[in-house]
């Protein structure tokens, strides 16, 4: 929509979804959700023809399953942007159900892909950590931070909302799930307040942790949510969770959550990482925990719960960092300044 607003002819190619399309302006075509051998065969095949098909200028890749037809569309003609949303090689050492032996092997191939990736145009990394795995001169920094809503200028305040902790996004042991499963039965956590989620189960029995809790009472699940939805639930909370668990996917990553919560007015009770450390504690917005102990997490609610001035507090420091820096608008700038350098003139509308 960025691209689209600032003049550019925009074609998404995308997988099919159940969630409803709210890209009125974007052209986009679909390709129909396949198995994962097939997605890896039919899909990407299918994928590039219809960019090329296209005759955009730009074709800009965010699936390292694409990354393969980096050299083809450059020989093509086509400027390419590769956008790196995880480390990959980095990533294959936590991938625990390869064995040990292969995984250094899958490592190597992704190694591999990230040269091919490099020979791109332009690279967008998430993070800087992802970025240092590609030439510095042809790298941009482009990080996840969501779009400032309309109705985000006027919340709710905190003492008029549910007494609720919130969770959004995929729910796996890798993201926390349980961990907070175990905190809602811990007996430090508030008794009035409940934990609500909202997002897919991965694998799908991860659903069993919550609804085997000693206190189903304190759990509230709404599964899987539009993005818009999920938005919305979060001015139906009092502070927002994200304890994704110590992996080299996680540890460095910058949660697009984290900041929603933020937009939203919540304090945050974040794993106790680095790189979150460095970013929320000079907020004074967060309250930093174990990620593998439920108790910690528990503690965490319950200081908001019974400390006011800690609540409101955090939640006004989170607000005023995100209206000031942490929302798309400062990262859009890059984006188009991207752009910019591989078009002159943005196509299709003369602007």
């Amino acid at each position: 929509m960025s691209l689209h607003d600032a003049g550019y002819d925009v074609v998404l190619i995308a997988v099919e979804s159940s969630e409803k399309l709210q890209l009125s302006s974007v052209n986009v075509k679909l390709i129909p959700r396949r198995t994962r051998l097939r997605r890896l065969t039919v899909s990407s095949l299918q994928a590039v023809f219809l960019a090329i098909r296209s005759q955009a200028t730009v074709v800009h890749l965010h699936d390292p399953e694409l990354i393969w037809a980096i050299p083809v569309l450059r020989t093509l003609g086509r400027k390419v942007i590769f956008d790196a949303h995880e480390d990959l090689p980095s990533q294959i050492m936590d991938k625990h159900y390869l064995p040990r032996p292969l995984r250094s092997a899958v490592a190597r191939a992704a190694g591999i892909l990230t040269l091919i990736a490099s020979s791109s145009d332009h690279v967008i990394a998430a993070t800087e950590t992802i970025a240092r795995r590609f030439p510095a001169a042809k790298t941009t920094v482009v990080k996840n931070y969501p779009r400032l809503r309309e109705q985000d200028a006027d919340l709710p305040a905190l003492d008029d909302r549910p007494l609720h902790v919130v969770y959004v996004g995929a729910i796996s042991d890798t993201r926390g799930a349980r961990v907070m499963a175990a905190a809602v039965d811990d007996d430090a956590f508030p008794s009035d307040w409940k934990l609500s989620l909202a997002g897919h189960f991965v694998p799908a029995n991860t659903a069993d942790l919550f609804s085997n809790v000693r206190r189903p009472e304190r759990t509230e699940v709404h599964g899987k949510m539009s993005p818009a939805e999920a938005r919305d639930l979060l001015v139906q909370a009092r502070v927002g969770l994200v304890v994704l668990q110590d992996t080299v996917a996680y540890r460095d990553s910058l949660p697009t959550k984290m900041f929603e919560y933020m937009a939203a007015g919540l304090p945050v009770i974040a794993s106790d990482f680095p790189l979150w450390r460095s970013i929320l504690e000079p907020l004074d917005c967060a309250t930093f925990v174990d990620e593998t102990s439920s108790e910690a997490v528990a503690i965490a609610v319950s200081a908001y719960a019974n400390d006011s001035e800690l609540l409101h507090r955090h939640g006004n420091n989170a607000k005023r960092a995100a209206l000031a820096e942490l929302n798309w608008t400062s990262q859009e700038k890059r984006l188009l300044a991207v752009y910019g350098l591989l078009i002159s003139v943005p196509i299709g509308r003369g602007k």
